[in-house]
C-alpha cells in the first residue's frame, strides 16, 4: 500500500479514538470520566464553548497525524499488535496540536491549515488555556490503561516530563531568537539544530519513545528510536522553512509565502546566508528582520538576498544527512519487517515534501 494511502487508513483509526476521548459535547459523565465527582455543578455548556468547540475546530482541520502513525509502527516493528493500543496514540497528537496554539500565540499568527488560527477564531485567552488543557488530559489514556503494568507507565511519564520540559525551552529560544533579544551573529547552526531539536524534534522524538516503551524495548533501542524521532522532527522543520519561504501549494496552505520573515524568524536559511552574504547584505537582512514586515517588497527583498547563497539546497542536503544519520541506528535496532520498511516510507515522505 502507497505511503500516503497508508497514512490515510490509520489517520482514520486514530481520529475515531480522538472521538473517544475528546467528546464534541461536554456532559457531566464525560467530566466525570475525566475528573471523578466534585461535589458541586460543573458548567458543561462552558466547557463546550471554551474547550471542546475550539479544540474540534483545529483538530478537524485535517493534519496527516504522522507522529501517532510513528508511534504503531514502531510498536509494530517490535512485534506487538498496534491496533491493541491505538488509544495511547493519540497523545503526541493532542500535545502536538497543543503546541500549535500556543506557537501561534506566540508568532501573533493569523492562519492555521488554511484556516483563521484558534486564538483569531475565539480569543488568546480560550486559545492559549486551551493548549494548557491539551498538553495534559490524553495522559488519561496513559494512567486509566489496564493494559501497561505500572513500571511501563512510569517509563511513558518520565520521557514525557523530559520532552514537555524541552519543548518549552526549545520556545523560549526561538522566542528570543525573532523578539531581537539575542544578537543574530551569535546565532549558529548548531545553536539552531538544538533548538529546532528542542521545539519541534521532541514531539516526534516522544512518539518514537512512546512506541518503543509500549513495543517492550530496552532503554538503549528506545534511546536509538528516540533520536531517529527527533531527526524527523528537525528535519521537517527545515523543510517548514523552506516551505515559508517558497511558494508552493503546501506553503499557501500554510499561510502564506514569507511568515518567517514577518516574525524576523531566524531560521537555518538565514543562519547559512548571513555566513556566505557580504557584510552590507548581512546588515540589511537583520534588518528587515528586525522590522517584523509585512511589506511585500521588503519580504521579496529579504528572500532574495538568502536564495542568492544556495541557502535552500543547503538546507535540504542538511534535512536528508541528519534522518539518514538516525536511520542508521534503527536499522541495526529493529529486525528486518514490513512494519520497519514502512517507517523507512514514512521518513523518506515527511523529508521531501517541498521537492
Amino acid at each position: 500500500m502507497p505511503i500516503k494511502e497508508y497514512m490515510k487508513e490509520k489517520a482514520k483509526l486514530i481520529n475515531n479514538e480522538l472521538e473517544v476521548y475528546l467528546k464534541r459535547k461536554s456532559s457531566d459523565r464525560y467530566i466525570e470520566t475525566l475528573l471523578g465527582r466534585s461535589g458541586y455543578e460543573y458548567d458543561t455548556e462552558a466547557i463546550t464553548k471554551s474547550i471542546l468547540e475550539p479544540a474540534w475546530y483545529l483538530l478537524d482541520q485535517g493534519g496527516k497525524r504522522w507522529r501517532p502513525i510513528l508511534s504503531l509502527l514502531i510498536i509494530e516493528a517490535l512485534g506487538k499488535n498496534p491496533d491493541d493500543y491505538i488509544e495511547f496514540s493519540i497523545i503526541p497528537e493532542v500535545i502536538h496540536n497543543a503546541t500549535l496554539i500556543h506557537d501561534d500565540i506566540e508568532d501573533n499568527s493569523d492562519m492555521r491549515r488554511g484556516n483563521l488560527a484558534v486564538h483569531k477564531k475565539f480569543g488568546i485567552d480560550i486559545a492559549n488555556n486551551l493548549g494548557d488543557f491539551m498538553y495534559f488530559f490524553p495522559l488519561r489514556a496513559l494512567i486509566d490503561s489496564k493494559k501497561l503494568d505500572d513500571k511501563t507507565k512510569s517509563r511513558v511519564l518520565s520521557f514525557y516530563i523530559r520532552e514537555m520540559t524541552r519543548v518549552a525551552l526549545g520556545q523560549s529560544v526561538d522566542i528570543a531568537w525573532h523578539r531581537g533579544v539575542v544578537d543574530p551573529y551569535k546565532i549558529n547552526e548548531k545553536k539552531y539544530l538544538q533548538m529546532a531539536h528542542d521545539k519541534t524534534g521532541v514531539l516526534s522524538r516522544f512518539a518514537c519513545e512512546l512506541g518503543g516503551v509500549i513495543g517492550g524495548a530496552d532503554d538503549e533501542i528506545v534511546e536509538k528510536l528516540g533520536k531517529f524521532g527527533a531527526m524527523i522532527g528537525i528535519a521537517f522543520q527545515l523543510e517548514d522553512d523552506i516551505l515559508n519561504i517558497y511558494e508552493s501549494d503546501l506553503s499557501k496552505n500554510k499561510g502564506g509565502v514569507g511568515d518567517d520573515i514577518s516574525e524576523g524568524k531566524v531560521t537555518m536559511l538565514v543562519i547559512y546566508a548571513l555566513s556566505k552574504a557580504t557584510e552590507e547584505e548581512r546588515r540589511r537582512l537583520i534588518e528587515i528582520l528586525s522590522m517584523h514586515t509585512k511589506d511585500k517588497k521588503l519580504i521579496e527583498e529579504a528572500i532574495g538576498i538568502i536564495t542568492r547563497y544556495d541557502s535552500r539546497e543547503y538546507v535540504e542536503k542538511l534535512a536528508f544527512g541528519l534522518v539518514k544519520e538516525a536511520w542508521d541506528g534503527v536499522d541495526s535496532s529493529l529486525a528486518d519487517s514490513p512494519a520497519k520498511s514502512k517507517l523507512k516510507e514514512l521518513m523518506e515522505y515527511l523529508i521531501n515534501r517541498s521537492v
